[in-house]
């Protein structure tokens, strides 16, 4: 392909970026609404998927670069599955910071492509290399969260069959009424 071409392309891809990342950036600030949608969940993780992550590998950039681009837009689509996965997960601020500052890595790779500079391997590597132990992070909260609704969940079940099985039935209520008036 020719240089134009290629730059044309380019300029579509960051066209269609943006409106991506828009959208993005709306469920993820509004994740518990959005979740509580199915079809706003299936909305970002298309936008992540099919509109970021898809479009990268036709760009004139860097492999490093796609290849940032791929880690962390999957992170977040995987994140998102995951917790519309567990239904009753309770999304906290910190849930919703984490994945908030790993798409914030990820639009600054992709804006970064609007400058002319834009950016040398050593800067994709240095932006990765942070975001991934936001990743890392975001990876070990998510899965405190499901271990304590999974927990939760445990509990009640086990408190619901303690219940049935701890209530005594009049059967056995009369029957220790009896034993309690022959000791009198």
């Amino acid at each position: 392909m020719q240089p134009e071409q290629l730059q044309q392309i380019k300029g579509y891809y960051l066209e269609a970026a943006e409106a991506h990342l828009q959208l993005i950036e709306q469920h993820l600030q509004h994740l518990r609404s959005t979740l509580k949608n199915p079809d706003q969940v299936n909305e970002l993780c298309q936008a992540a998927r099919c509109g970021i992550v898809g479009g990268a590998n036709l760009l004139p950039i860097s492999q490093l670069h796609i290849q940032g681009i791929h880690q962390i837009g999957l992170c977040l689509v995987d994140c998102v599955n995951l917790i519309q996965q567990q239904g009753l997960l309770q999304v906290d601020q910190r849930l919703q910071d984490l994945l908030m500052q790993v798409f914030y890595a990820l639009k600054k790779l992709i804006e970064a492509m609007n400058e002319p500079s834009s950016l040398t391997d050593e800067q994709v590597t240095q932006i990765m290399s942070k975001t991934e132990s936001k990743r890392e992070q975001l990876k070990a909260h998510l899965k405190g969260l499901i271990q304590r609704s999974r927990h939760k969940s445990s509990a009640k079940g086990e408190a619901a069959s303690t219940q049935e099985t701890d209530t005594p039935s009049l059967d056995d209520l009369q029957s220790l009424i009896d034993e309690l008036l022959q000791d009198r």
